[in-house]
């Protein structure tokens, strides 16, 4: 069938992530690096990855007091404010590309770099120019992907970092996604599925606040590529205003569970007046039942932010599935390449 390798590694998940943990629980192939020893993180990934730079820079930010920034790469290229040496200041660089090939990446850590940064190269490949650039390195091979849409790399490589910059509470907490994972791909698959083609969706809508809404962010961005749709992501109340201009009865609004109920469900009926489908996914949104079209409660005892790629999960099958509607092969995303180089 269409897409067969996109599946596949989309239903590989929770034993990347279980493979994963286990060699971070032991040390293998973890970078020696501290924050302990710098004033400022800047994260640097471009697309997918860049969204995966905003998650592990949220995630730093919430457990180290420090200045913590995401920066798309291209903006170090083109920006000469941000490859300025910044005097007194000890910075780490976390540069994120899943080829470890991606040209924005590269060139940015280069510019970086000469500005006195220290880098921890993270990709998915081995022996790639990315992980040759790096002061220290994090290969999670157990990311790597034959398909162009990131799925596993950019899962896989969120738990990593979030175990090696996490305390020992988060990472026991990021030892239930495995199983919570799989458990979901067994049973909620043909809701999502149905959800999926209930009408001839031509918008998708994502809306989150907190550390869901870099997981947002790729949520969009996974519809877009895999299914060729107009989809877009903003900060959960941001849709009251101009967005909202653009809903109708053929656009699906995922929104992430807030974690104030109360403007939670003001949101929902708001939105549902609409005339909008609409799915909850995340921690609490069983409080939506009644609602929403679609619920999909995650609380495995984490944190939220620990929840970001099972929180995923349902998103990368709904884009699958809106793919498989329009008769778009996710394989092969029209316009798109595996690798950005220029």
């Amino acid at each position: 069938m269409s897409g067969k390798i996109t599946w596949s590694e989309l239903l590989s998940q929770p034993e990347a992530w279980r493979r994963v943990l286990a060699r971070c629980d032991d040390g293998q192939g973890l970078p020696d690096v501290s924050l302990d020893h710098f004033d400022e993180v800047v994260v640097l990934g471009s697309g997918t990855s860049y969204y995966l730079a905003l998650a592990a820079a949220d995630w730093i930010r919430r457990r180290h007091p420090m200045i913590v920034r995401a920066v798309p790469a291209c903006e170090v290229m083109l920006d000469t404010f941000e490859a300025r040496p910044k005097r007194g200041r000890r910075r780490l660089v976390i540069a994120f590309s899943r080829s470890g090939e991606s040209t924005e990446c590269l060139l940015a850590v280069k510019a970086l770099r000469l500005s006195g940064a220290q880098v921890l190269a993270v990709s998915c490949t081995a022996d790639s120019s990315l992980l040759k650039l790096g002061d220290q390195t994090l290969c999670v091979s157990e990311g790597h992907e034959q398909g162009l849409v990131m799925l596993r790399s950019f899962t896989s490589m969120l738990i990593a970092v979030q175990h090696l910059f996490g305390p020992e509470e988060d990472r026991r907490a990021l030892q239930a996604l495995p199983d919570a994972g799989r458990a979901w791909l067994d049973t909620g698959v043909e809701g999502l599925r149905h959800l999926a083609n209930l009408r001839d969706f031509d918008r998708f809508v994502f809306l989150a606040s907190d550390s869901s809404y870099p997981i947002a962010l790729e949520a969009s961005l996974k519809i877009q590529e895999m299914s060729i749709s107009t989809s877009e992501a903003y900060h959960s109340l941001e849709y009251r205003h101009g967005p909202r201009a653009t809903a109708d009865n053929r656009t699906l609004v995922t929104l992430f569970a807030l974690s104030d109920p109360g403007h939670g469900a003001a949101l929902a009926r708001d939105l549902k007046a609409l005339g909008v489908v609409l799915l909850v996914v995340g921690k609490g949104a069983e409080r939506y039942e009644g609602v929403a079209d679609l619920v999909v409660p995650v609380d495995v005892g984490v944190e939220a932010d620990c929840a970001g790629p099972l929180n995923l999960l349902p998103l990368q099958v709904m884009a699958f599935e809106t793919a498989m509607r329009l008769g778009r092969d996710p394989d092969a995303p029209v316009n798109l390449s595996k690798v950005v180089t220029f």
